[in-house]
């Protein structure tokens, strides 16, 4: 038995005194957080055992592994993407808005932190959250809820949603289990999914090669961690096995206990939450050109909700896939599969209030498959990837609430969506490259009194040129469509009181159609300033127009009326990305940064969902021969004022409340805050009003979130006089 290399980890974070720096920040037009100082320190860390040291494993590149560079250290340059093509490309060649973080990027950078602290990383990209819910809904581009964005864990869709005064599209995630993020913005990454207008976020869990290095057969590793302000602790674990070549399995655990923790001016905020979750995976070899993959993943989570009344909440997420791949020496088949299942239970029983006991309950079932190939061929000089294949999907939505009307509000129902895509790249004399593609989508929906479907082909073109080794320029256009969800088209009753206001449901809403255009560059250069330094380089400008964007609006029939959801507008959204990296192994420097705006062509009022300029910076270096890694990360975010519209409200309701900057986050604290997430009620795209009483508002840490006291989903309609 011997030990193998290990690293453990140690993140701390630099605020200012907390009482003092909310006065100070609520008076900027902009908002700077210093998340640093990081430190990573290689010490002998888990015990390997290993059988026969001489006997050998083989490294398989899998999910989104980073390409090694010859600057010893540099682990952030250089990711592998899928979710654009379905083939894996790097990053900064790749002719799309995509981003990558690997799993050591993760494991220093962001160390179990939240998702939001992952999406922080990634230009375009914001998350929408509770401080006293775990889960997050994520914001492409101005683009959120309803599977604007598809969510991808092991490849299998997370279609969880509930209506209320949060995001309609959560999903819940232990983010210790992540072996990499593979994130690509806009409808380009259509062919990776149906409805995904706003793009795909895919997360990879870890595998017996992130637990074993090669050569080692059996090994664990363990993780700790406690924190004071919320008392509470952390314990995480990994364990693999490779019995041969041929076979290999993984197992891993995580244990949270949490309470709830003071704000900077002492008030106590609502976070606590008691998680588990596990995580098994198989993989099975036949042979050099077969794999089989089984994963099983549970996510438990116990934590009180407050709105109005203190509800026990049970959220419970499981994950099952089976994949199989077949890369024979052939240039014919890079064959693909997997089948999954997803589930999403959230069980709530009321803690105060009248109806102390009474329970409801929320879940939404996914089952679906996924199949495509890539087959390589040559016309003359002209090089051809041609990729093709379908998915589908079947959600289930159950609501059970006895007492209550959340079963009207989050009906029950069944959808089906499904597609076939097929895409050559082309590739002549290593100077241009061109990628058609075309995607088929249909859906119906249904319960027992409604029915919808509909089908539409949507085509993506981009060509790009390389006109010297280290420089690409590309432009792209394609097109993305979003099948209406269950609780768009077949919402129907009252909101319970003592907020007045019905809901009508509307079987002839018409599907989501986004038409992008945009173009980038893609900056590769070695050996600038020094031999071995590396610069990593991606910009790009967008123009997204959505029609049909569907939203809650007023009707006034049957009287005395009530909210519908209707295509209601059209929506633009322009914006600018960039993203780098510089590594010269023993210093490194990464930056992203976005810049959007959006309007509503019909009424020329402004998106509420588009988020507001934000730059993240990193600077760090590596010493005592790689031994110790420490940087810092400062994020500026530009202030954005959030204006509400018509909705449902009660009377004698204050008309304003100042931004109120809250707590810094401690690193490793996984449970959201309040400053994290971008919150506002993004549904109107109209022409607002100044908001009303808003519970909570903040700029702080790169985020803007807000929380609407009463309103709903949708219901912050504009003018439409």
């Amino acid at each position: 038995m011997r030990k193998g290399r290990g690293r453990s980890t140690v993140f701390g974070w630099l605020a200012p005194g907390l009482g003092e720096a909310e006065d100070r920040l609520a008076r900027r037009r902009a908002s700077a957080s210093v998340i640093a100082l990081a430190v990573a320190i290689t010490s002998a860390g888990p015990a390997r055992a290993q059988q026969a040291e001489d006997e050998a494993a083989p490294a398989e590149a899998a999910g989104n592994e980073v390409q090694q560079s010859e600057v010893a250290g540099s682990t952030m340059l250089g990711p592998i993407v899928v979710t654009a093509t379905r083939t894996a490309r790097d990053v900064y060649e790749s002719l799309s808005p995509s981003s990558g973080i690997s799993r050591d990027r993760l494991e220093l950078e962001v160390q179990g932190g939240s998702v939001s602290d992952i999406m922080r990383l990634i230009p375009g990209v914001t998350t929408q959250s509770e401080a006293d819910d775990p889960g997050a809904a994520i914001n492409i581009r101005g683009m959120q809820d309803f599977g604007r964005v598809n969510v991808l864990v092991d490849g299998a869709r997370q279609n969880f949603q509930k209506n209320g005064h949060g995001a309609n599209g959560t999903f819940y995630l232990d983010t210790e289990m992540l072996k990499a993020v593979d994130v690509t913005r806009g409808p380009a990454s259509s062919v990776y999914g149906s409805g995904a207008i706003g793009g795909v976020v895919s997360f990879t869990t870890i595998d017996a090669d992130d637990v074993l290095d090669e050569g080692e057969t059996i090994g664990a590793q363990l993780k700790t961690g406690a924190q004071f302000n919320g008392l509470g602790g952390l314990l995480h674990g990994e364990a693999a096995a490779r019995f041969t070549d041929a076979f290999d399995v993984t197992g891993a655990a995580t244990w949270l206990k949490v309470d709830d923790y003071s704000s900077g001016n002492g008030t106590e905020v609502q976070s606590g939450q008691d998680l588990l979750s596990g995580l098994l995976k198989a993989r099975i070899r036949p042979d050099e050109a077969q794999e089989v993959t089984l994963s099983a993943m549970r996510y438990h989570n116990d934590f009180d909700t407050v709105s109005g009344v203190t509800r026990s909440t049970t959220a419970v997420a499981d994950t099952v896939t089976a994949g199989y791949r077949y890369t024979p020496d052939d240039r014919y088949w890079d064959f693909s599969a997997k089948v999954y299942y997803t589930g999403t239970t959230f069980d709530q029983v009321n803690a105060t209030g009248a109806d102390i006991g009474a329970e409801k309950n929320y879940g939404v079932g996914t089952v679906g498959f996924d199949v495509f190939n890539t087959s390589r061929l040559d016309t003359g000089p002209v090089a051809h990837e041609l990729t093709y294949g379908g998915d589908l999907f079947r959600d289930k939505v159950n609501t059970e609430d006895p007492l209550g009307t959340s079963d009207d509000l989050t009906p029950s129902g069944r959808r089906l969506a499904y597609g076939a895509f097929v895409q050559d790249r082309l590739t002549y004399d290593g100077w241009l490259e061109v990628i058609g593609a075309l995607r088929y989508d249909a859906y119906s929906l249904s319960n027992d009194e409604i029915s919808n479907g509909g089908n539409r082909i949507s085509p993506k073109l981009t060509v790009g040129v390389t006109p010297w080794d280290p420089v690409t320029f590309y432009a792209t256009y394609a097109e993305g469509y979003r099948a209406p969800a269950i609780t768009e088209t077949l919402i129907e009753g009252f909101h319970p009181a003592p907020v007045n206001g019905r809901f009508f449901p509307n079987p002839n809403l018409r599907p989501e159609i986004a038409r992008t255009v945009e173009a980038g560059v893609n900056l590769r250069l070695d050996d600038i300033f020094t031999g071995g330094d590396r610069l990593r380089l991606k910009a790009g400008m967008f123009r997204n127009n959505v029609e049909d964007y569907i939203d809650q609006v007023f009707v006034m029939f049957p009287i005395p009326g009530g909210y519908q959801y209707q295509n209601v507008a059209e929506a633009r959204i322009d914006g600018i990305e960039i993203e780098g990296g510089y590594d010269t192994g023993d210093y490194f420097a990464e930056l992203s940064g976005s810049v959007m705006d959006g309007v509503n062509l019909t009424t020329g009022g402004q998106l509420q969902k588009v988020p507001p300029y934000r730059v993240v910076t990193t600077l760090g270096f590596r010493a005592f021969e790689q031994a110790l890694t420490a940087g810092g990360r400062l994020t500026v975010v530009g202030d954005q004022e959030r204006r509400r519209c018509d909705g449902l409200r009660r009377r004698g309701l204050p008309t304003r409340r100042p931004l109120r900057p809250l707590e810094h986050q401690r690193a490793g604290d996984r449970r959201p805050r309040p400053e994290q997430h971008l919150q506002p009620p993004i549904h109107a795209i109209s022409r607002c009003r100044p908001q009303p009483r808003l519970q909570r508002q903040a700029v702080a840490d790169g985020e803007v979130r807000q929380r609407q006291a009463l309103s709903l989903p949708g219901i912050t309609k504009g003018d439409r006089r």
